[in-house]
């Protein structure tokens, strides 16, 4: 009974995470579009990619790295490694249109994911490393910010910002009908999948 008790709330726990992160995100991605972000998004696009590997969510929340913290537990694993064989390397995740700033560590001669997902995630995907990208402290150190050509990056590129502050809106209105926040971004999957095959067959 108590090893029950302790699986639902460790469920709990996790939707509630997921859910934080879900609601995190549909805001992130709403910012308002600028010239910037277009030229960066065709520069960026053309540069080469790799692939990089992800162990299981197990092993690496094991190991002491952080759901979707990934520049920090890169910048750790590189500034804790004894053998020094390990380089944190940030570029940018193909997501859709979209390109989500990410970070992935060198360790030895292998691309590596070392951030666990609470969404299941492929364990093999492309990546694209930017040359031009620079961490510069902030905040006495506290915290850092990615720039590129000496103007701050989002955390995202977006081929067409405009379908992600529309979709906020769809989001916004879901929950206030009543929705729980997983609830509705199952329903704009579902319609943004509808969205795209209409005209398809």
């Amino acid at each position: 009974m108590e090893q029950e008790a302790t699986t639902v709330a460790a469920g709990t726990a996790a939707n509630i995470e997921l859910a934080d992160l879900i609601q995190r995100n549909v805001d992130s991605m709403a910012f308002p579009p600028s010239e910037m972000e277009a030229a960066t998004y065709e520069e960026v696009s053309a540069l080469p990619r790799v692939v990089v590997c992800r162990p299981s969510a197990e092993e690496l929340l094991a190991t002491g790295f952080v759901h979707y913290d990934c520049h920090r537990n890169c910048a750790e694993q590189a500034a804790n490694d004894p053998d020094g064989t390990s380089r944190q390397i940030t570029g940018w995740l193909p997501h859709g249109e979209d390109l989500i700033l990410h970070s992935v560590a060198i360790i030895g001669n292998q691309w590596i994911c070392l951030t666990p997902q609470l969404v299941a995630a492929p364990n093999r995907f492309e990546f694209i490393p930017d040359p031009h990208l620079e961490w510069r402290n902030a905040d006495g150190g506290a915290t850092r910010t990615a720039f590129r050509h000496g103007n701050e990056v989002p955390k995202a590129l977006r081929r067409d910002p405009g379908r992600h502050i529309r979709m906020r809106g769809e989001f916004q209105a879901l929950v206030a009908r009543g929705h729980s926040v997983i609830e509705a971004r199952d329903l704009m999957a579902t319609s943004a999948f509808r969205r795209s095959n209409v005209g398809s067959e």
